[in-house]
């Protein structure tokens, strides 16, 4: 796998994090699901930007990736996503510039950026309310054939497919990515999500995909099951040829699946649980950090457990250089 192509390229929602800490009344008061993603329109996100903000940050699953790998390589790495022509917009590609990430697409000029009010509780569970403003508005002349001539793997969120321009401008990335003979992950997101598009999700695993990565809640969505069962899992994966697929388990670790060959992963323990936010985002970035210099799979795994221990004991999904060293 570690070869002269070297770039990552991520494809996402770009969104401008903000992060509230409050108690568990603001969920009941809004009628939020604990732990969920929710869709939001303009009049809800001014009434949460009253509340205690901690942090405000450039965001979105993918994006939380790719700024995380290019903390840990000095790889090339690109990030198609959309923004509108405004200050959050404007914010968004500085920081991920300054990460060296290249930020393709052109800025919207008809809707805003994206924003995303995360809510954290006592326990350090996130919940999600978006409002998705342009995000969702990347089309196929996004998509830069020359970008993926030297790339090494194409990493996309399963939010993306909630809109069909993004789908059309997925399906032309896919179409570039399996010319050139880069690896192809997904990761799907939010069990919702995959509820919504579980069709899609099947058969782009089938056809596509080479690395999956859920947690055990999409898992279940994605295979209508009810519980977590081993040997079933196991079932289910094996019917999709030489994928690897990934299942993050919050306390209980990880385990990774190819082909005959499953291996469960311990946790890392974290002493203090502050903020899920972007735990899995963040063991992506640690399993393929580890993957794409030909380390095993259970390596990948462990690093990205690492990893996932360490940003759950802070706010929001971004390390300080000092904190990500191996």
């Amino acid at each position: 796998m570690n070869n002269k192509n070297s770039k990552v390229i991520a494809m996402g929602n770009a969104i401008m994090d903000i992060i509230i800490k409050c108690d568990e009344s603001v969920l009941r008061n809004n009628d939020l699901i604990k732990g969920s993603m929710t869709l939001i329109d303009e009049q809800m996100a001014i009434k949460l930007s009253q509340l205690n903000i901690a942090k405000v940050d450039c965001g979105g699953s993918a994006a939380n990736t790719i700024y995380c790998m290019s903390q840990l390589s000095s790889n090339e790495f690109e990030f198609i996503g959309k923004v509108g022509n405004d200050d959050f917009g404007h914010d968004f590609i500085r920081k991920i510039n300054s990460q060296n990430i290249k930020f393709y697409s052109h800025m919207d000029e008809r809707s805003q950026t994206a924003t995303s009010f995360i809510i954290v509780t006592p326990d350090g569970q996130r919940t999600m309310c978006t409002n998705l403003g342009c995000a969702s508005n990347i089309n196929e002349d996004d998509i830069i054939e020359d970008s993926f001539a030297h790339a090494q793997l194409l990493y996309l969120e399963g939010y993306l497919w909630d809109k069909p321009n993004a789908i059309r401008a997925i399906e032309k990335a896919i179409r570039f990515a399996k010319k050139y003979k880069l690896k192809i992950a997904l990761s799907l997101s939010d069990s919702f999500c995959v509820k919504r598009h579980k069709l899609d999700f099947l058969r782009i695993i089938n056809d596509d995909i080479n690395i999956l990565f859920c947690n055990e809640d999409e898992m279940l969505a994605l295979s209508d099951k009810k519980y977590f069962d081993r040997n079933e899992v196991q079932f289910f994966f094996k019917k999709f040829d030489n994928l690897i697929s990934v299942v993050t388990r919050g306390s209980k670790g990880s385990i990774v699946i190819n082909n005959d060959i499953y291996n469960s992963c311990p946790p890392h323990i974290a002493k203090n649980i502050t903020d899920t936010t972007g735990a899995g985002d963040i063991f992506a970035a640690g399993f393929l950090h580890k993957f794409l210099t030909d380390d095993s799979l259970v390596n990948s795994c462990d690093f990205g457990n690492k990893l996932a221990s360490r940003i759950i004991q802070k706010y929001g999904a971004r390390f300080n250089p000092s904190d990500i060293l191996e």
